[in-house]
């Protein structure tokens, strides 16, 4: 099947950014080359300092920006682009980390699947990993709800045949994930409780319960290159991985299953220790404060290690090697 010329439905992509103009510009241009007709792009900057609005909206003059007073973290900077969207009479919402690139043929073939499965509220793009080879970065994922496990399929493959079709799964990362508007009015946004992390955990499981499928469309391509806003083993997501984990543990587990699957939850929560590094004490630290406030029912930035960016920022000659993750919050 193919979208005929006189009917595309309307698509909005937002992208969120914070402190990376050239990485979002990347991205932005990539939309552009969609050239899905009538595509329209909204970018949150999520309070840069000095605003970046203003300067992609010179590079680009159809963006429709906006522009955040302060960092409301990826739950919020997504929620108020999502809402924009809705305000545009989208669709469809086509929300991207502002860390990838998208193919040319992706928009157009995500539109197509979802027309055909009215029943799906969400649906990924493939996800590869950048480089000449192409990689698999994400297809599907399996999730138990009483541990948090994540069984994720085809993860590091070389792209072929077999991932070229329509995954159906529990949980997909909020990467390149096209919405149906009516799903997201039905089961709520982002919880901007949870500020930054896991908050795809937390909406595809909503998604789910509110009776909406999720699936990954093999053939639409989205490159991701992995985030450069955060340290994976910083203390800012250490202590966000600890709590939100946490929190959407008891959330949608059974606590009979909970008790029972306790010793596979201490051990995924020592595996994540160790790749922090046992002697990392300002992301050990941080991860026992995310415990310790997950059960004083301490939510929202609550007591936030400063972001990686911001210690930089503050002093020019820091160096790190943390290895970065996706979200521009």
């Amino acid at each position: 099947m193919s979208i005929s010329t006189e009917h595309h439905p309307k698509v909005v992509a937002v992208v969120l950014t914070w402190n990376d103009i050239d990485m979002t510009a990347r991205c932005v241009d990539s939309l552009i080359a969609t050239g899905y007709p009538g595509l329209g792009i909204v970018v949150v900057d999520n309070g840069t300092n000095p605003p970046s609005c203003p300067i992609l909206k010179q590079r680009f003059p159809a963006i429709e920006p906006v522009q955040l007073a302060e960092n409301l973290g990826f739950t919020g900077g997504c929620n108020r682009g999502l809402m924009r969207a809705m305000d545009l009479g989208a669709d469809y919402i086509f929300l991207l980390n502002n860390d990838t690139i998208v193919d040319e043929k992706a928009i157009e073939q995500l539109v197509q699947t979802m027309e055909l499965m009215p029943e799906v509220g969400q649906a990924s793009a493939l996800l590869l990993h950048p480089g000449a080879e192409k990689r698999v970065a994400f297809t599907c994922c399996r999730i138990c709800r009483d541990s948090t496990r994540q069984d994720r399929l085809h993860e590091n493959e070389l792209l072929s045949d077999i991932h070229r079709k329509v995954f159906e799964g529990d949980f997909v990362p909020a990467c390149a994930v096209m919405f149906r508007p009516q799903a997201l009015k039905a089961v709520g946004l982002f919880d901007e409780t949870l500020f930054t992390n896991w908050e795809d955990y937390d909406l595809c499981c909503r998604l789910v319960d509110g009776g909406w499928k999720i699936i990954t469309d093999g053939k639409a391509e989205v490159v991701h290159a992995h985030g450069q806003t955060t340290g994976r083993i910083s203390p800012f997501i250490t202590y966000l991985f600890a709590r939100n984990r946490l929190i959407c543990l008891f959330r949608f587990g059974k606590p009979e299953a909970i008790f029972w699957q306790s010793p596979q939850i201490l051990r995924l929560f020592y595996s994540q220790v160790r790749i922090y590094g046992l002697t990392n004490w300002p992301a050990q630290r941080a991860f026992v404060r995310g415990v310790i406030d997950f059960f004083l029912g301490v939510r929202g930035k609550g007591h936030l290690p400063a972001n990686r960016r911001d210690r930089v920022k503050q002093d020019a000659t820091s160096k790190t090697d943390e290895s970065p993750v996706s979200r521009p919050g």
